[in-house]
């Protein structure tokens, strides 16, 4: 179950079962293996675009999320979102999984009229309890998605496995309560830092990439910045500010596919062509490239 940037492969899925429609969806399970199967430990991977929900139904799973040692028990879940390091542990249990490149996930959040705040989370993960019920309603969501991916292909085959999807994350949602969280809440100086950082960074993100001018707003140096952020995500302040403003980028190109010069305006780069050579130094893509791959249209599934 390993997440990378911008591919997933079989070999990820640790030889359970596994399909990816087109890169857009992943899904993993092993939920045909007998007894308690073991699930491999994996070296530590950058998580940039997917919203990964994993369910456990049996056994205990094991992972390092952006520096925070997670069990996942039976009917327990886990949802991380993009701009993570993700480690695997060894770790014995039955579980099945469900991948979403984010940009996908926020149109889905829109169909099924899911809070909006959700669509641009970065740096975090939630976990979860559901009851032994609701945790086979889902599953029995997700095999309707196998099963109808399993099926040949016949025309307008991939609307169908996306409105089963948008049926299956209404109904997560309908059963994610507050009072069912896991909470991971530190004390520390360090986290309370790291976590007005975020809050900087999500309001102001689009205005300021200096890690000089967040370490002002929260007075301390550059230096101890990198610190906390390191901490946390693995990652430097320069390359935490960045991976959460292309994070937020490509879901403006996304929604907004034909402008790219005010997006860069929108962004406060100082021109589009330095707006260009930022994006894809980070991303290995140019805007329009990008846009060719992973804009509005890419998910209607209807060539036109």
């Amino acid at each position: 179950m390993i997440l990378k940037g911008d591919t997933i492969t079989e070999n990820d899925a640790q030889n359970a079962f596994f399909s990816s429609f087109e890169g857009k969806y992943v899904i993993m399970d092993n939920l045909d293996e007998k007894g308690d199967p073991v699930i491999h430990a994996r070296e530590e991977i950058y998580n940039a675009e997917y919203v990964y929900i994993t369910y456990v139904l049996r056994g205990t799973l094991s992972m390092v999320v952006g520096g925070t040692d997670i069990e996942v028990k039976a009917n327990e879940y886990l949802v991380v979102m993009p701009c993570m390091n993700v480690v695997v542990k060894e770790s014995r249990c039955i579980f099945f999984a469900f991948l979403t490149r984010h940009h996908l996930m926020a149109d889905i959040y829109s169909r099924t009229h899911v809070d909006p705040l959700l669509h641009n989370n970065a740096f975090k993960f939630r976990h979860m309890r559901f009851s032994a019920e609701e945790m086979s309603t889902l599953l029995d969501c997700y095999l309707r998605i196998k099963r109808e991916h399993q099926r040949k292909d016949y025309p307008l085959k991939e609307i169908v496995l996306r409105s089963y999807q948008a049926a299956y994350i209404a109904k997560f949602f309908t059963f994610a309560k507050e009072e069912n969280v896991i909470n991971y809440v530190k004390n520390s100086t360090q986290y309370h830092i790291f976590k007005q950082f975020l809050d900087l960074l999500n309001q102001q993100h689009r205005k300021e990439r200096s890690v000089q001018y967040y370490a002002n707003q929260l007075n301390i140096t550059s230096k101890y910045l990198t610190t906390v952020v390191d901490k946390f995500t693995g990652l430097t302040a320069s390359q935490a500010i960045d991976q959460y403003v292309v994070f937020s980028i490509k879901q403006t190109l996304y929604c907004n596919e034909s402008n790219i010069k005010a997006i860069s305006m929108e962004y406060n780069f100082p021109s589009q062509s330095f707006f260009g050579r930022y994006f894809k130094r980070i991303t290995g893509l140019s805007p329009h490239e990008y846009l060719k791959q992973y804009n509005i249209k890419s998910i209607n599934f209807v060539q036109k």
